[in-house]
């Protein structure tokens, strides 16, 4: 017995932390609301009723922590008021131009959670720093002592405490926590009169497609923002928020890079996805790039993937970084629990190594996506309630350039000639279609089931024979009355997009890669794709969400885009 319990309590035997176990921050934060957990913290705040402000202006949730909170030491009754009335005037601010026929936008309480927690943290760091470090490493050492040496934190240093994260899912929102931390922040600095200390406000993002996104953005919430320009002069810096991608920054300046030197230290750094690409030798380059920039400033991160991103890194520095500077956990683990999540099915086949059971699971694929569209387009006043869009079709390849041989393409020109010759071969096409329509799509998952049974009712319904949808396909998904080449198009101006377009017809498919011209190159290899270079001044990816766009299918190189 004494021999069994030895084992049981050895260091091998006691299952290591995962990484969400392990933010401390998060977790010493939760412990001013006397409980252990996210869950515990939303219990009674999650009903739709509760969203919103009362006739003071005063939010709903605040009654419900004021309840819950009656007279702690921590969280009194008049500061936590005080973060409230915050939260809602930042939130009238950013949401004015966004209220539009009579939808007033208001927090969900996952949202007013994360403003709260950055309220307080704030709140703590401009008032007393000192302090603050004393009580999180107070945090800490309890924490260590339950736990074993490999799931123990490192002990903060005072120069640490200017970075903060947040760890939201796709979807929450966190946009609008960004804007409005840039808010926060501002409000903090100018109530301890150091208003004047703030150099600059920068947006690092992964990529400039996603800059013009936040550009947008920013200007909805009626913000001054502009993307970062070397020419531009510092009149309005501190106050106008600069975007830059993070690919820009460099030791040394170029003709499209700027050098990490030419910012003062002093910054208020916004960084979205900035973990992204940090394995290796790049992860001591990405961190040493943003703590310079925020030496003497502070800085906010965001990201959905942060438990993915440790895991597939390996990198226990960057896995302490960030343990110890999440502020907010809303992972999708309670995204989903919420009810906000996605479903969605995972379709493997038993065996993919035969060419012709891939395209016919690539064309089972297509006609599903072309049933949503259907859908969409028989019924789309009724799904315009739901703030439902038209539905678009994702490919995320793994391999981009790839040496080709006959057997070994890329992913992105494996798909290419996949939908080549869906068009070319209408017969072969048609033949797959009719097996799908009449429920026989003999594809099969590893237990014998078929991958798309009962996938096509609506289809069903509607009677079509496959001549029928194959025709409607080739309008609907590709904008061709007729079936034509696939041109795959090189636009010239923008930044590594490349248009798909049957013939002469409107570009039904967009590809965004970093090295365009050299997969243009590999498409010239084949007499099914017919690559040519167009001039073109603005950005397709940019009008996606535009109502007019016709773009059906996006094409994304996974190195540059982060979906």
């Amino acid at each position: 017995m004494n021999n069994k319990s030895l084992r049981l309590s050895a260091p091998s035997a006691v299952k290591p932390l995962k990484f969400d176990q392990k933010l401390v921050l998060n977790q010493w934060i939760l412990s001013l609301f006397e409980v252990s957990n996210f869950n515990q913290l939303a219990d009674g705040m999650k009903s739709p009723e509760l969203e919103g402000f009362d006739e003071d202006n005063v939010t709903r949730f605040y009654h419900v922590l004021r309840a819950r909170l009656f007279d702690r030491k921590e969280l009194p009754a008049d500061i936590l008021l005080g973060y409230d009335q915050n939260i809602v005037r930042y939130w009238k601010f950013i949401t004015e131009k966004r209220n539009l026929d009579g939808h007033v936008l208001y927090p969900k309480y996952f949202q007013y959670l994360s403003l709260l927690f950055t309220e307080i943290y704030l709140d703590r760091y401009f008032r007393n720093a000192g302090k603050l470090l004393s009580d999180i490493n107070a945090y800490v050492d309890k924490f260590n002592v339950e736990h074993i040496e490999r799931d123990r934190i490192n002990p903060y240093k005072l120069e640490e405490l200017n970075k903060l994260a947040f760890w939201s899912a796709t979807g929450s929102g966190k946009t609008l926590i960004m804007h409005i931390n840039i808010l926060q922040y501002r409000h903090y600095l100018e109530l301890h009169g150091r208003g004047y200390e703030l150099n600059r406000i920068i947006l690092l993002t992964p990529n400039e497609g996603l800059s013009y996104q936040h550009l947008e953005e920013f200007h909805l919430s009626g913000m001054r923002a502009e993307l970062f320009s070397k020419d531009r002069g510092k009149i309005f810096a501190g106050h106008d928020i600069e975007i830059i991608d993070v690919h820009k920054l460099r030791e040394e300046s170029g003709e499209k890079t700027v050098a990490i030197d030419a910012f003062e230290g002093n910054n208020l750094v916004l960084v979205d996805e900035g973990h992204r690409g940090t394995s290796g030798a790049e992860v001591g380059h990405w961190m040493k790039m943003r703590n310079q920039l925020c030496e003497n400033g502070f800085s906010f991160e965001y990201s959905a993937t942060f438990g993915q991103a440790m895991k597939a890194s390996g990198n226990k520095s960057l896995e302490q970084e960030y343990a110890r500077c999440i502020l907010f956990d809303y992972s999708y683990k309670y995204f989903y629990s919420d009810g906000y999540g996605k479903e969605y099915r995972i379709l493997n086949l038993e065996d993919d190594s035969d060419d012709d059971i891939r395209r016919r699971y690539l064309t089972a694929c297509l006609l599903a996506f072309y049933q949503q569209q259907k859908l969409y387009s028989d019924r789309q006043p009724e799904f315009s309630r739901f703030l439902i869009e038209r539905p678009l079709w994702i490919f995320v390849g793994g391999r981009v350039t790839k040496t080709l041989s006959k057997k070994d393409v890329s992913d992105v020109i494996d798909i290419l000639l996949f939908l080549a010759g869906f068009v070319k071969n209408r017969s072969e096409s048609i033949g797959y279609l009719d097996r799908f329509l009449k429920g026989q799509s003999g594809l099969l998952d590893n237990k014998g089931n078929d991958l798309f049974a009962g996938t096509f009712s609506y289809l069903y319904k509607q009677r079509l024979s496959a001549e029928q949808a194959f025709d409607d396909i080739l309008h609907i998904l590709f904008n061709a009355p007729t079936a034509a080449a696939l041109h795959v198009e090189n636009l010239k101006g923008t930044d590594g997009e490349i248009a798909l377009r049957l013939g002469d017809n409107e570009p039904f498919g967009l590809i965004n890669v970093g090295d365009a011209s050299g997969l243009c190159k590999l498409c010239e290899e084949h007499r099914d794709l017919v690559a040519t270079d167009r001039e073109f001044s603005g950005s397709i990816f940019r009008m996606l969400n535009d109502s007019e766009s016709r773009v059906n299918i996006l094409i994304l190189d996974p190195q540059v885009f982060f979906i």
